[in-house]
């Protein structure tokens, strides 16, 4: 079963071909190397398109019982050890948060390329109103070389803040994105690890990248902000037909779903 998508799709075909594989299912682009080929659909998520791969190969039927009965199981899932959430706590103790009070994770950065990005005085205004509303402390996360652009982002901040980007690897992250409350992501890499820790959290979506493609659609969860549709993304583009407004209301309606510092919703 072969469900990479990246450049190398043609050499793992070969391998498992080579490797003497009977049933081979998967999104191929020379076809004639698997039993099965698939063609990727872009009216499916990327999950709906995986799960195709289970289709083909035979389990429908179980596949569709699986889903109906529990359409959890079309959401990741990640489960950090006791070591990795040892590490997010020493990790947050280290900069000054209080676990007895609420957390708010802020995921701002993103690769400058993708033109993702909302304007800093707008993450500003939802923090401070987070801080007086909650008593939000915020956590803000992302890679080594996001840290200097978040320093500079919170450096305006009254509530406690921290960083934590470039100091942990992926399942330390999870963990970190676990003891938190809420978060507020732009469209990017560690999403999809809240996405996966069943952390509430309003996206902050562009306008240019299909929502369909990766973003968590019919998460009960999540709240997708993509308030304009456009082919590509120009140079200048920042999202800035998503208002501080809507970013706070939709905080506001998860975080009385999911009210700070109770955590049976992770269950």
């Amino acid at each position: 079963m072969l469900q990479t998508q990246g450049n190398e799709r043609s050499k793992v075909t070969l391998a498992a071909m080579l490797s003497g594989g009977h049933t081979r299912v998967g999104f191929a682009v020379l076809q004639q190397l698997t039993t099965v080929p698939l063609s990727f659909d872009p009216a499916l998520s990327q999950i709906d398109n995986n799960l195709r791969l289970v289709a083909a190969l035979g389990h429908v039927e179980e596949l569709r019982r699986q889903l109906a009965a529990n359409p959890e199981l079309r959401e990741p899932r990640v489960f950090p050890s006791a070591a990795q959430t040892a590490t997010a706590h020493a990790l947050l103790a280290e900069q000054g948060m209080d676990e007895s009070k609420p957390i708010a994770v802020f995921i701002t950065q993103t690769f400058i390329a993708q033109r993702k990005s909302w304007r800093a005085e707008r993450f500003h205004a939802v923090a401070e109103t987070l801080a007086r509303e909650y008593g939000m402390q915020i956590v803000f996360v992302g890679t080594k070389g996001d840290v200097a652009a978040i320093d500079e982002l919170r450096a305006p901040l009254t509530m406690p803040t921290a960083n934590l980007a470039g100091r942990t690897g992926i399942l330390e992250l999870a963990a970190v994105l676990q003891l938190a409350d809420v978060a507020l992501t732009l469209d990017t890499g560690p999403m999809h690890l809240a996405r996966a820790v069943r952390l509430p959290m309003v996206i902050i979506a562009p306008a240019w990248s299909p929502a369909v493609e990766w973003l968590p659609l019919g998460n009960p969860r999540a709240r997708i902000l993509k308030n304009a549709e456009m082919p590509a993304a120009t140079p200048e583009y920042i999202i800035d037909e998503v208002s501080v407004a809507e970013v706070e209301q939709n905080l506001r309606e998860l975080l009385k779903l999911h009210p700070p510092r109770s955590f049976h919703w992770r269950a």
